[in-house]
């Protein structure tokens, strides 16, 4: 069989769902290596970047839009007549509503519980899209299994086509040997994703002032910052701006890798995750974690995580304190870490993907009301 990946993702900044979309496709071009059964292309916008180079996924640049233009309007002409897997939460319309079978990854549903960290046309367009896929999609993918029961709560129609399948966790670009990057000789505690409301910043700001000035502790943020909290980062002493550094998103795997195996700790008190890709990362790097406790994240990182109350400043500080100052419980953490990281692979992410594929394409209109998964 043949099929359509949906390769927007390649003209949009990475964020988490990008990364996802990524290493997805990076791991089914690896499994294809033992496979001819499969003809795969990714269609995309023209790139103003060099593409990724795979061995054996075909990219075709169509078209003349960019963005929602492109997706809506030129992708469904050029994917006519194929299977069209859209890994990015949106999808076309077009394709929606007619006979087209169509694939859809819904990450999920915070442009609902965080409406005040999304633009007022973000949440429209969200808020009208994916309903539309949960409703018309022959089959819909979401990233863990505490999302699906979140999503099911919302829209029980989808049961039958709705589909957990975890993330993977490190990317497949990792490799040892990395040399340190120059940074603090004591080490730092890291936070790595956007920084926004929806992960907790302005609490995590509060943690690393006061611990940068009642313990000197290092903090070093890995993410994009929201343009609505510019004002936040500004607001820092000036006698404790030197211990906490924003370097911004960092695309780079390798250099992504040498923040994780430098750092003391991973602080990721985050209040809404449908399957976070840091604490695994971390974990895979030897980086102890901290957490939130919410369901997407006990299900993801077991007992290989500290847990903290992600809207209580003095939790969070007290997990990491303890974290800094026990060695022999970071070194007990390091080692339950590796072992819940090595069952995360993209490897088994993208086979267990396309099954659900090759699944959809004999039996492409699954209704509602079929048995779920």
């Amino acid at each position: 069989m043949d099929f359509i990946i949906n390769g927007r993702f390649l003209t949009q900044p990475v964020t988490g769902v990008q990364r996802y979309a990524r290493e997805l496709v990076g791991a089914i071009d690896t499994i294809l290596d033992k496979t001819a059964e499969l003809q795969i292309t990714v269609m995309s916008p023209r790139l103003s970047s060099p593409p990724p180079v795979w061995r054996n996924i075909k990219l075709r640049q169509v078209g003349h839009l960019q963005g929602h233009a492109w997706e809506q309007l030129e992708l469904p002409w050029y994917s006519r007549g194929k299977l069209l897997f859209c890994p990015g939460n949106t999808a076309p319309v077009i394709s929606l509503l007619g006979s087209q079978p169509i694939v859809v990854t819904v990450h999920d549903l915070s442009y609902m519980y965080f409406p005040e960290a999304y633009r007022l046309a973000f949440r429209l367009w969200y808020g009208f899209i994916i309903p539309l896929a949960l409703k018309r999609a022959s089959r819909v993918i979401t990233v863990s299994e505490s999302e699906r029961q979140k999503i099911l709560a919302n829209y029980p129609n989808a049961a039958g086509r709705l589909r957990a399948i975890v993330n993977g966790g490190l990317p497949t670009a990792f490799s040892t040997g990395i040399p340190d990057l120059d940074v603090q000789p004591d080490g730092y505690i890291l936070y790595v994703g956007s920084l926004s409301k929806r992960k907790n910043i302005g609490r995590m700001l509060n943690v690393a002032c006061q611990l940068a000035r009642k313990r000197r502790f290092h903090f070093i943020f890995v993410g994009d910052v929201s343009k609505s909290l510019t004002n936040s980062f500004a607001q820092i002493p000036e006698d404790i701006t030197s211990e906490i550094n924003f370097v911004g998103p960092v695309d780079d795997p390798i250099r992504l890798v040498s923040y994780y195996q430098n750092a003391k700790c991973l602080m990721f008190p985050s209040l809404y995750e449908s399957s976070g890709l840091p604490p695994i990362e971390a974990m895979a790097c030897g980086c102890p974690v901290i957490v939130s406790d919410i369901p997407a994240l006990r299900e993801r990182c077991g007992d290989a995580a500290i847990y903290c109350d992600p809207h209580d400043v003095e939790s969070i500080t007290a997990a990491v304190e303890r974290i800094m100052d026990e060695p022999a419980l970071r070194s007990m953490q390091q080692k339950l870490g590796y072992q819940r990281a090595a069952i995360f692979t993209w490897e088994h992410c993208a086979r267990a993907t396309l099954e659900l594929i090759c699944e959809c394409a004999g039996n492409p209109r699954q209704t509602s009301a079929s048995p779920a998964t």
